[in-house]
């Protein structure tokens, strides 16, 4: 097994035994249902692999991605935190479902830490920025 995947491996179970819950799902067609904010990454350094950030503000539902992995674990009733994992690129990451979407303004992105490809080896965040954005269908 390469190092990579080792890395890898070890990040997931480190987030799997601290209780996350693997709420991977997809969306089947380009429509996205209403309820649903984009988590926008607006910024990557290049190689970036896995992002750990949080969303509070209020309450959410699940959160899902259609081209990377994602581990959610409840941090309180408005406070999540989300384990990232893919070759990540500058692009809608994830989807959170929410019951009032309008009330977007009350939630907030913090990012906590980030991660390159090579070794997993950790990374100013600095070099990151994602926004929450309404999700329209297209």
């Amino acid at each position: 097994m390469s190092r990579r995947a080792v890395g890898r491996s070890l990040v997931i179970a480190v987030f799997a035994l601290a209780g996350c819950d693997d709420t991977v799902s997809t969306t089947s067609s380009g429509n996205v249902l209403p309820g649903w904010l984009n988590v926008h990454l607006t910024t990557a350094s290049q190689g970036s692999e896995a992002l750990l950030f949080q969303v509070v503000g209020g309450p959410i539902d699940s959160i899902s991605s259609q081209n990377y992995t994602v581990f959610a674990n409840a941090q309180a009733s408005d406070q999540v935190r989300v384990l990232l994992i893919g070759n990540l690129a500058k692009e809608v990451v994830a989807r959170i479902w929410v019951p009032d979407p309008s009330a977007i303004v009350r939630y907030h992105l913090i990012l906590e830490q980030a991660s390159s490809e090579r070794d997993f080896e950790q990374q100013s965040v600095s070099g990151y920025s994602m926004k929450l954005e309404a999700a329209t269908k297209r």
